[in-house]
């Protein structure tokens, strides 16, 4: 696994992480992009969002302490956003990550070998070179 090619993949999970939580919140008919509407989609005492369910018929989702687990069943994929940071959200973790890439075809031949733990340094030279923006 290149830093080229972690930098294009992480763009492709940030990407799909906002399109993600951007069609939640459009389901239970919440903007993200306005504060309050985003905190009440994700309080977990809304009884009007289920905790987990059904995206779509191809997506399920499912909160898990500060995040948001995402499963395409179609493709297999796991997402998990970090529900810090919207509606542009993006903060990295490398086990979350390491789902992505091995839930990717793209990617899942280039990183059955590398622990999630090696993603770290990769990531941080990423954000060293500013090849990779660090969200906190």
């Amino acid at each position: 696994m290149t830093l080229e090619i972690l930098t294009k993949a992480i763009n492709e999970y940030r990407n799909e992480g906002i399109e993600l939580m951007e069609r939640l919140g459009n389901k239970f008919g919440y903007d993200i992009t306005i504060k309050e509407q985003y905190e009440e989609l994700i309080w977990k005492e809304n009884s009007k969002v289920p905790r987990k369910g059904k995206l779509s018929e191809r997506v399920n989702y499912a909160f898990h302490g500060g995040e948001c687990h995402f499963h395409k069943k179609k493709t297999q994929q796991n997402i998990d956003v970090i529900l810090t940071n919207p509606p542009k959200f993006g903060k990295i973790d490398a086990w979350f990550l390491k789902s992505f890439l091995d839930s990717t075809k793209e990617y899942s031949e280039l990183t059955k070998h590398i622990d999630y733990q090696e993603l770290k340094p990769m990531l941080n030279e990423l954000y060293k070179t500013g090849k990779v923006e660090e969200i906190k």
